[in-house]
């Protein structure tokens, strides 16, 4: 049962809800003309807060974990996700539905902490190296799933799309079935009782720090593309949804191909991979038509779902005498980049005031983070 078939694939589908995240992040621009005394910010924040409460989930994912076991904070947190995800379907206030929306993001940070434990722990070697990679590919697919179905119900109403999380139901049920009792899931806590010198604790801040810049523009571009795709009067209302559905093609295929790429990079990886998103940015800004634009959203997504893998499995590697905290560390950091992206849009725009620029800002600093990854390797 271990290492079965069926124990992958209940755990490779919790990304159905980890990854859903910005499943409805096209409905931005229906929102914003809905609600026009709402700002645009704060409307944006119902795509990103999640990312902030699932930060905070997996700070406290541990202590969580050392009382009930990894396998029922999966649970728990698939249960809050099915019911809060849903939620906004009937509430028309906004404060009421970022309540909503950050209570389902701290459901999907306890299922993200317990997840990545669980590949580690159950996974050994290059297995586990191709699990982080699928996870990366279930991730994506579970995104384009997602998405697609949150713009078909998008065509009933943005309130309509929020049912898209009824897959936390699902979730709850194959991990219920599927993943064994808590009792045998334990992890070493020798590592977590070392001690670690300054300047390793250092190393794995600035790695985490790298996530949170990293995360935080690809982000942007998730927020952001469905408006930039307005202005440029690209598509109709279904643009969005479009877009976002292009990002997750992208990670899909980046998850799908992870460990062949790695055999092949190496330790180029990063610098590529980051260089990738630097296109799909540059192409977003010279865009003029919808194949463009999707061309430019794949390509993000692809660099994406490439990046954060190499970054999760780097950390879990290099400190593994951190135990679970490395993987605490480097998650906190990428939640924290994919909540504050919309004011990262908001501080760009002290430098440019057209978001076609403030694209183009975004991908020259993917520039500079891949000559500072080759620099790192």
């Amino acid at each position: 049962m271990k290492n079965s078939l069926v124990l992958k694939i209940a755990i490779l589908s919790c990304c159905f809800v980890t990854a859903s995240l910005n499943a409805i992040a096209g409905n931005i621009p229906v929102m914003a003309a809905d609600l026009k005394d709402i700002p645009l910010s704060l409307i944006e924040l119902v795509t990103t807060i999640p990312s902030l409460f699932s930060m905070l989930a997996v700070l406290f994912s541990s202590k969580i974990a050392s009382a009930i076991g990894y396998k029922r904070i999966v649970l728990l947190g698939a249960l809050i996700a099915g019911i809060f995800g849903t939620i906004p379907v009937i509430l028309n206030n906004i404060w009421l539905i970022l309540a909503a929306r950050g209570i389902f993001g701290f459901g999907c940070g306890l299922i993200t902490s317990a997840m990545l434990i669980l590949i580690i722990f159950f996974f050994e070697g290059p297995e586990r190296s191709s699990m982080i990679g699928l996870q990366g590919s279930a991730g994506g697919l579970a995104s384009l799933v997602t998405a697609f179905i949150a713009g078909r119900l998008l065509a009933v109403s943005w309130h309509a799309s929020f049912l898209v999380y009824l897959f936390g139901f699902l979730v709850f049920l194959m991990v219920l079935f599927f993943v064994p009792h808590v009792g045998s899931i334990r992890t070493s806590t020798a590592s977590g009782n070392e001690t670690h010198p300054g300047s390793e604790w250092i190393r794995l801040i600035g790695l985490g720090l790298l996530t949170f810049v990293s995360v935080t523009l690809a982000t942007v571009f998730v927020v952001k593309c469905p408006t930039l795709a307005s202005q440029k009067e690209i598509g109709g209302t279904s643009i969005g949804s479009t877009l976002v559905m292009c990002i997750s093609a992208g990670s899909l295929i980046a998850g799908a191909n992870y460990g062949t790429m790695m055999k092949v990079l190496k330790r180029l990886g990063l610098p590529v991979f980051y260089l990738i998103c630097a296109a799909g940015f540059a192409l977003a800004f010279v865009s003029n038509n919808t194949i463009l634009m999707m061309i430019a959203a794949f390509l993000l997504g692809f660099g994406y779902l490439a990046f954060v893998p190499f970054l999760q499995e780097r950390a879990s590697v290099r400190f593994a005498s951190f135990g679970a905290a490395a993987t605490t560390v480097i998650l906190v950091f990428q939640g924290l980049g994919a909540f504050i992206a919309p004011y990262a849009g908001t501080l760009l725009g002290l430098f440019a005031s057209s978001l076609n620029a403030q694209f183009l800002i975004c991908g020259v600093l993917y520039v500079a983070l891949a000559v500072l990854g080759w620099f790192l390797n």
